[in-house]
């Protein structure tokens, strides 16, 4: 934890809610943005950040500092979410915007892409729950391994090998649409 991050958690401790609004600019979006990757519905996914920024609240106190502020604020919204999916006892497919659009490309492939893009949703969707999460994490969220493994609470070498069999099942998953030569891309 940074000297930034400290005096933001001593604060919020302190009940300054200038503090806690600063968490909130900080954290609010990111949160959000996992929800709804997560959970796939705006409404489950507002609902969820709400539940897990009141979790960071309350929690504050048990914070320790052993990794980022981001990261334990992760940590603590991927559970609550977990818990939505256990309570629905259902996995819906994420809204992934892992195809990038090129503006160089030709225009007429956008229609091309837009199906690319649906079918790669579908397939992280059917991804087991270990491997979707770490897809989620490192590809739309951008988290190095060591933040994933401190995040869901294992070794660096799980995340790493859940990502690889993650990355195996959407190209098979997707082998219509894998370029030869491009695997090493997805």
């Amino acid at each position: 934890m940074n000297a930034e991050e400290q005096t933001l958690v001593s604060n919020i401790r302190l009940g300054s809610r200038p503090a806690f609004e600063r968490l909130l600019d900080l954290y609010e979006r990111k949160v959000y943005n996992l929800a709804f990757r997560m959970l796939g519905r705006r409404e489950d996914a507002e609902d969820a950040a709400q539940e897990a920024l009141l979790e960071v609240y309350r929690g504050i106190g048990g914070f320790r500092g052993r990794s980022s502020l981001g990261t334990w604020i992760h940590a603590v919204a991927r559970n609550v979410c977990l818990e939505f999916l256990r309570k629905r006892r259902e996995t819906v497919p994420l809204e992934a915007e892992l195809v990038p659009a090129n503006p160089a490309s030709n225009p007429g492939s956008s229609a091309e892409r837009g199906e690319l893009r649906g079918r790669l949703e579908a397939a992280i969707g059917e991804l087991p729950d270990p491997q979707r999460e770490v897809v989620v994490m490192h590809e739309m969220h951008g988290m190095k391994y060591r933040e994933i493994a401190e995040a869901v609470g294992c070794p660096v070498g799980t995340v790493k090998s859940r990502l690889f069999h993650a990355m195996e099942n959407l190209r098979a998953m997707l082998a219509d649409y894998v370029v030869e030569g491009a695997q090493d891309e997805m």
